[in-house]
């Protein structure tokens, strides 16, 4: 059975204190059909750096930085439009999720 692609929208602004961490909690989930839309709303810190450095690693991480702070609302909107999955889910900059997380998501869906 094919395993449907999950896109992951993470808006972020200066998020460098949890950004790797998180990062590396969405790209070692069990399902691996995933595409990870990052859209770093014009930090001010080392973010896009941070950012920039996964892209390179991982193809499914999509980078995208915006030219000016476009406020919360519309860069939870820019990742949803720009989501190519079955499935979406929102991750904050912050949050850590177990590695079987998303798989376990789509058992239940």
């Amino acid at each position: 059975m094919e395993k449907p692609l999950v896109s992951i929208g993470v808006p972020i602004y200066n998020a460098e204190k949890f950004l790797v961490e998180r990062i590396n909690s969405l790209i070692h989930q069990t399902h691996k059909n995933i595409e990870i839309i990052i859209s770093d709303n014009a930090s001010t810190d080392t973010t896009e750096k941070i950012c920039k450095k996964f892209a390179e690693k991982d193809v499914r991480i999509k980078y995208i930085r915006q030219k000016n702070n476009m406020g919360a609302m519309w860069n939870f909107m820019f990742v949803l439009e720009n989501a190519n999955g079955k499935y979406f889910t929102w991750a904050a900059a912050d949050d850590l999720i177990s590695p079987e997380y998303i798989e376990k998501c789509i058992l239940i869906l």
